[in-house]
């Protein structure tokens, strides 16, 4: 077999980092799989970014990888290093040798002609959904039915999310993927989280932000303030001579072991009385205050 470039099979650089791999190989296997793609050449497209990501996905086995990609790459600079011309032969056995270590005798993925691109001894091939939950949910972890559209189907399941769960995780349900072929396991199936957008939270990992309305005088005298939480409403101590934008944190507040953290946005209230408009006249005259006078 000869040698291939397994990260520009999956239009990645060297320095890609393992979840990345994963993660474009997720991408470009559910963009290829033959059951449900309408891609030209989809079947060899999708044998193609397997076969790499089955050589890159082990640490170890993508070292030996990349050590015999630099000589193939570089051949003058081996063959300077031992004075003679780079034998190519040699790290094309050393490459077969790799792939035999992962793929078995024939040094390659055993892809059969069946419609859905396997061998009658196969392992299934995983399935990867997207699954949006709600930031409570995320939060208090809950239970869901789902009903998921398969290249076998609609499917009924019950999926356990766990508490504090946060966007991007992933829940491995095993044996729910594909069914393997002949003695092959079924593959697995990958729910990867997403929070729905919230009302009032902004979610950055574990970690929660509210926007909080207060009064001038609050944020000038001190205030203790009720403040919606994920886990319910709680007090928080505002500082004296706090300004617009300041950021307070309420510990354990967020996802798991995160934080909430309070932006507070100064709201003036609405003059409707000749009194009203008085008592801002007397604190006009108290202060001498000028906030453009750094302009």
């Amino acid at each position: 077999m000869d040698f291939k470039d397994y990260y520009k099979v999956l239009a990645l650089e060297p320095s890609v980092t393992q979840e990345e791999i994963k993660r474009t190989y997720k991408k470009l296997a559910r963009k290829y799989h033959p059951d449900v793609s309408d891609e030209e050449d989809a079947q060899a497209k999708f044998q193609e970014v397997s076969e790499a990501y089955e050589v890159l996905k082990n640490a170890d086995k993508r070292a030996e990888y990349d050590a015999l990609r630099d000589q193939v790459m570089n051949p003058g600079k081996y063959a300077s290093q031992h004075n003679t011309q780079f034998d190519s032969r040699f790290n094309q056995t050393q490459f077969d040798d790799l792939l035999r270590s992962i793929f078995g005798d024939t040094g390659q993925p055993d892809f059969g002609r069946g419609t859905r691109g396997f061998s009658a001894q196969t392992r299934g091939r995983d399935i990867y959904h997207r699954l949006p939950i709600s930031l409570e949910a995320a939060y208090s972890g809950t239970s869901m039915a789902l009903r998921l559209d398969t290249p076998q189907g609609q499917r009924s399941i019950n999926v356990k999310i766990p508490k504090g769960i946060t966007a991007g995780k992933e829940l491995r349900l095993k044996g729910l993927g594909d069914p393997g072929f002949g003695d092959g396991q079924a593959g697995d199936l990958f729910l990867e989280i997403e929070i729905e957008k919230h009302q009032s939270f902004d979610v950055a990992g574990d970690d929660i932000t509210l926007v909080l309305p207060v009064t001038p005088w609050e944020a000038a005298l001190g205030a203790s303030v009720a403040v919606p939480t994920l886990g319910g409403s709680v007090s928080l101590k505002i500082p004296e001579n706090s300004q617009n934008g300041a950021k307070l944190r309420l510990k354990g507040r967020g996802l798991g072991n995160g934080d909430q953290f309070v932006i507070l946005k100064i709201v003036n209230p609405v003059i409707t009385t000749d009194a009203q408009r008085a008592a801002f006249g007397e604190v006009q005259k108290a202060f001498t205050f000028n906030p453009r006078s750094g302009l």
